[in-house]
Parts: structure tokens; C-alpha cells; sequence
């Protein structure tokens, strides 16, 4: 089966479509803007975004590790609800660190560690009936993190009551509970270790304000620009949505097993691309200095005269109230509802070459990934 996160892709053809309008430069302002503060942007990024973000998702992910670790030693439908309810908090703040995959998180290769999906439910229970198996292992990335814990609390049966006694009378069950416990401490592990290495990181992202490949602000951008291109326009959209290949996948979605969750981890996934974009807090939400004002001081302009800074806002909103007006699940929306489905991807591709092109030429970085995400 298809793992898009773990295999290449081909190229995005509708990405060369979309660029269309002639764009110009505020003549007072180089790509550089030397009268732009890029340390304040990056410690802005590093203060009030990303340092909180793994603060709350270390802390999802406790909570989640308690819940596990209470429903193993005495499995009930109770303790299931509650571990599955720290499960969906957990993925739902995955969604707004997701696209943090520079310096630490980049180094860990986290998302594979935490989202690689779908699950492979024959290596799950593979490992299951082994008793004995390395989550290190590259060929174990599509059996461990939130799709496996998906499918161990919902998908493993049709009922709550058929679900614990996987872990109670089945003839796996204690091996079952080893291997549930063992994902849930890996991903605590690998977010705290990304955690305590930005205590130390930080200094050394901050005071880089250069442009150059190794710099804080082109590895940033960069990550930024890839996760709204291959992980949430394609993963979550477009690869279901079969709109490169003209055939639905409904197997391909997010929370495959919880299919009403999918729609809200798009829609914290599309938020958060918004919030970062505009150098909003984390927590507060406070506006501080971020790429959308990077893009207004240097002043570059679409065809019409507008900011292509206010563009990339205009066209987001756009997206967010295509997604938003969705009705059915995304699993079953590439079915039912494909019209809206494949238009939802088409709002979310325009956003690509604004990102891609205009935001990248502007802030005169280089694109350093490699552009084969074929959906």
C-alpha cells in the first residue's frame, strides 16, 4: 500500500499552471530588506511559537501516556473512551507542530516517527504476535504513532466492547498492551528529545538572520513551504482525493478509522499555516513579527497593485472556507462529495506558488527540497 510520506512523488503539475500574474518590487527594498529585523521574526518564531508548541505537545502526550498506561493495567470501555479522547487532543495539537520539521525535529525525522500514515495493519500485528520488534527501524514508521494508536483504540473492532477484550481474553492481549504502551512511549520520547533540544538550539537559530541554504530563515521557510505543499495540501487532500490520479483513496485519509476526526485535523493543520504565516503566538495568539510582515516590508506587489502579503491571506481564507464547507467526511467525501473535494485541493493548490514562488523569491532564499510530490 501507498505510504505518502515514506516515498517520493511526482512532480506537481499544477503548480506551473497556477502562477499566473505578473508580480513587482518596491524599488526601496532589496530581497535582503536590510531595514528589516529578521533576529526579531526568528526569535518571535522561536519564543512564542515553536518553544510553546512542544511544550503543549509534551504535555498532550502525557496525559495520553497516563490514560494508555491506566486502560492497560485494567482494560474498560471507560479507560478506552479516555485514552481515545487524550488520543484526538494529542493529534489535534500534532497539527499545529507539524510543520516545525527544521533544526531539532529535522534532525529526528519526528513525522515519520509520529504520522506516517496509512497504517500498515499486517506489520502492527506482525510485531504484535512477534512480541519483539524495533520502532527504530525505517520499516517500521507506518506501524507506530497516531495511525496505529487509530487503529488499536477504534479500527481493531466494530464495538468498545470487542475492543477491550482484544486486550483482556484475546490470546495476543498481553502482548497487544506491550505494543500499545511501546508506540506511546516512543512518541513522548521523540518530542521530548526535539523539546530539550531547542533549549539549547534556539540561541543558535536565532542569531543566524542570514539567507543563505544552512540559514534559520531558509531552513524555516523551507519546512513551511514543504508542509503545505506535500503534507497537508496533498496528504490530507489530495492523495485521498486521487486528483492527480483521477481515483478516489479513500484508505489514503487521515484517522483512517476515525473518519469524523480527519476534516478537524485538516482544519488545525490549515490554521496553523495561517497563524505561522502572520507570526501569531501559539498560545496567545498575540501578532508578532512573521512572514506575512517579512513580505510587506520588502513590498512586492501582484499585477493589481496589492500586496502580495495581503494575497497569500486572501487565498488561505479562501481554502479555509472551501475545507470548512464541507459536509461529508474527507474518507467519504472523496466519493460522495468529489466536486467539492477536488475543489478544496484546487483552493489549496493556488496557495502553493504564492509560498513557493513569490514568498521564496522575495525573501531571496532557495527552494533546497526536492519538488516530486505527485498526488
Amino acid at each position: 500500500m501507498k505510504k505518502w510520506i515514506l516515498i517520493t512523488m511526482l512532480p506537481a503539475i499544477l503548480m506551473v499552471a497556477a502562477v499566473g500574474c505578473k508580480k513587482e518590487n518596491d524599488n526601496s527594498n532589496d530581497n535582503n530588506n536590510s531595514s528589516f529585523d529578521r533576529g526579531a521574526m526568528l526569535a518571535n518564531y522561536a519564543d512564542n511559537y515553536v518553544i510553546p508548541a512542544y511544550a503543549d505537545m509534551t504535555g498532550k502526550l502525557s496525559t495520553l501516556k497516563t490514560k494508555t498506561d491506566a486502560f492497560i493495567a485494567a482494560p474498560d470501555e471507560s479507560k478506552l473512551a479516555e485514552t481515545r479522547a487524550a488520543w484526538k487532543a494529542a493529534y489535534l495539537t500534532w497539527q499545529e507542530t507539524d510543520l516545525l520539521e527544521f533544526g531539532p525535529e529535522a534532525s529526528i525525522s519526528l513525522r515519520n516517527y509520529i504520522n506516517t500514515y496509512p497504517v500498515t495493519v499486517s506489520k502492527v500485528n506482525g510485531n504484535i504476535a512477534a512480541g519483539s520488534y524495533d520502532l527504530e527501524q525505517f520499516g517500521n514508521k507506518d506501524a507506530q504513532g497516531f495511525p496505529a494508536l487509530d487503529y488499536l483504540l477504534t479500527g481493531i473492532a466494530t464495538s468498545d466492547a470487542a475492543i477491550v477484550s482484544f486486550y483482556t481474553t484475546d490470546a495476543q492481549a498481553a502482548n497487544r498492551k506491550l505494543y500499545l504502551q511501546a508506540i506511546v512511549n516512543k512518541m513522548v520520547a521523540k518530542v521530548g528529545a526535539v523539546q530539550t533540544a531547542w533549549t539549547t538550539y534556539r540561541s543558535t537559530f536565532v542569531a543566524n538572520t542570514a539567507t543563505d541554504a544552512g540559514s534559520s530563515l531558509s531552513l524555516m521557510t523551507n519546512a513551511f513551504v514543504l508542509y503545505y505543499e506535500r503534507y497537508l495540501r496533498s496528504g490530507k487532500i489530495g492523495l485521498p482525493a486521487g486528483a492527480m490520479t483521477g481515483v478516489a483513496a479513500g484508505e489514503l485519509t487521515e484517522a483512517y478509522y476515525t473518519p469524523t476526526l480527519s476534516k478537524e485535523l485538516a482544519q488545525a493543520a490549515l490554521n496553523s499555516v495561517g497563524k505561522f504565516y502572520n507570526g501569531f503566538g501559539y498560545s496567545n495568539n498575540l501578532d508578532g513579527i512573521g512572514f506575512h510582515d517579512y513580505m510587506k516590508a520588502i513590498g512586492t506587489k501582484d499585477d493589481n497593485g496589492k500586496l502580495m502579503a495581503d494575497v497569500i491571506n486572501t487565498e488561505l481564507d479562501e481554502a479555509k472556507n472551501s475545507l470548512g464547507g464541507l459536509t461529508a467526511t474527507i474518507r467519504d467525501g472523496v466519493t460522495t462529495q468529489r466536486t467539492e473535494v477536488l475543489n478544496i485541493y484546487q483552493q489549496l493548490q493556488e496557495v502553493v506558488p504564492l509560498f513557493k514562488v513569490d514568498m521564496v523569491s522575495a525573501f531571496g532564499i532557495s527552494i533546497t527540497y526536492t519538488d516530486n510530490d505527485g498526488d
